[in-house]
């Protein structure tokens, strides 16, 4: 059975590309969603373990919102938005002028907004894979999570994710008026759905 632990150096090759993709539709979409050009520098796309992707998001204490959408379809799996506090003022500041005092006490206004953003990002994710495979991918409505990244790392690990495996991780450096801001993104697939996904690449499981 594939995993994100057995992958060949081809079969990471594509998913680092699917990343890569992925990030560059979503920071045009971002832009087109702000009304404001954006910059992006070159994602970094990582296959990292529980306690390597929590060190990478900041330490397992870190407070942050998780922005989870089921991926359905032929394709099976989630995709998890990982937004820092700097990174929700900036995106609610486009819209409203609003200082966050705590990321986890967001009113139903800020909501709405991350989730209009998490909505289009994660979209122009699925539409990358859905254009590379022509599989049909469809995105659930996003889901916020507020929490430790602790808690946010256990949101693949209840359905997609054996403990112990890896996750793709992908970092996004935004330039938004001068002013860089990160989020990361993090992909999981079910096992299936990775063999479907080599499968119509002609990538060999």
């Amino acid at each position: 059975m594939i995993s994100y632990d057995n992958l060949n150096e081809l079969q990471l090759d594509v998913m680092r590309e699917i990343g890569n993709i992925g990030a560059g539709n979503a920071c045009t979409a971002l832009s087109v969603l702000l009304g404001t050009a954006i910059d992006m520098s070159v994602p970094s796309v990582s296959l990292l373990g529980y306690e390597s992707t929590a060190e990478h998001l900041g330490g397992e204490d870190k407070m942050v919102i998780g922005l989870k959408i089921g991926i359905t379809g032929d394709l099976e799996g989630m995709m998890v938005h990982v937004v820092e506090k700097r990174f929700a003022e900036r995106i609610i500041n486009t819209f409203y002028a609003k200082e966050i005092e705590n990321i986890a006490n967001l009113d139903e206004m800020d909501s709405s907004v991350l989730n209009e953003m998490a909505n289009i990002t994660s979209g122009a994710y699925a539409n990358s894979i859905a254009s590379l495979t022509s599989l049909f991918v469809n995105i659930g409505t996003p889901s916020q999570v507020p929490g430790k990244v602790s808690d946010i790392m256990r949101l693949p690990l209840t359905e997609f994710v054996k403990p112990g495996e890896r996750i793709l991780v992908v970092d996004e450096v935004f330039t938004i008026d001068d002013e860089h801001i990160s989020s990361n993104m993090i992909l999981a697939l079910e096992s299936d759905s990775l063999e479907k996904l080599f499968d119509r690449l002609g990538v060999q499981v």
